[in-house]
């Protein structure tokens, strides 16, 4: 059976907040979990992030990835974060499912037909690699995106084509902050120069594909859990792996996977 759970574990800072890194009292501060609690992240960094910090990240790019370039998944696997709804009850809430070829123009038949009729399959946007990995200037502006599919199996509409959409620049930045937080969670302020990734999320520069892109090189990853988080050293880079929906991968049997890959400073 396909896990929907990972790994839960609490982490405590040093009484300032992961982003501003200005000093609070506890009741100042609210937990920060590092993967949403939206998707089942169950990693959180107690008393992480002011109140300030907090509504900055989730009003301009956390939101509107979940409810956006997340949704499929989410509904499909039932993820819901604290909210105590029951979800989308018709497909008419999903993005749109044509029997055809191509949808770009809208070309094809609009299907009408039960929520649980919904196609069991959903795609996330993959990026080329950090542009620092790189030593390419990628800035803000994405560049020959990709898409990797996930399958979950089960009853649903098959050979039909979804519109999904994607907003693409609040996804990646989400990326960042997931790699970000684990570093600072893990390792704290000791082991690497986190100035430039903090001055992205932070909002004081927008090059996000600078930091974030996803592996050169296939990599051999568990898929025991629905997520998984790992570290690797590239040059004098420290980076960290975000595998999303690990346990939901689409091919069937195997653990090579494409997962993004955080920049988050130079390693001291």
């Amino acid at each position: 059976m396909r896990s929907l759970a990972m790994r839960k574990q609490n982490y405590y800072l040093d009484g300032r907040c992961v982003f501003c890194r200005k000093s609070f009292t506890q009741a100042e501060l609210t937990d920060e979990h590092i993967i949403p609690e939206a998707i089942n992240g169950s990693l959180v960094i107690r008393h992480g992030s002011c109140k300030e910090c907090a509504t900055r990240s989730n009003q301009e790019y956390e939101n509107q990835a979940l409810n956006v370039d997340l949704k499929v998944p989410r509904v499909l696997l039932g993820l819901r974060g604290k909210s105590k709804g029951s979800g989308p009850r018709d497909a008419r809430h999903m993005p749109e499912v044509f029997a055809g070829d191509s949808v770009m123009g809208g070309e094809g038949k609009r299907l009408d037909f039960p929520i649980e009729d919904y196609p069991k399959h959903f795609s996330l946007v993959q990026f080329s690699q950090a542009g620092l990995l790189v030593g390419i200037d990628r800035g803000a502006t994405l560049v020959s995106p990709r898409v990797a599919f996930f399958n979950l199996g089960g009853n649903g509409l098959e050979n039909v084509r979804t519109r999904v959409p994607f907003i693409i620049g609040p996804f990646a930045m989400m990326i960042a902050k997931i790699g970000y937080c684990y570093a600072m969670a893990e390792y704290g302020d000791d082991y690497f120069d986190a100035t430039d990734i903090r001055a992205l999320l932070m909002g004081t520069r927008d090059d996000v594909y600078n930091f974030v892109g996803n592996v050169e090189n296939p990599e051999r990853l568990s898929t025991r859990h629905l997520h998984g988080l790992y570290f690797r050293r590239r040059a004098e880079w420290l980076t960290v792996l975000v595998h999303l929906f690990a346990s939901c991968h689409s091919q069937q049997g195997t653990n090579i996977c494409n997962p993004y890959e955080v920049v988050v400073g130079r390693a001291l």
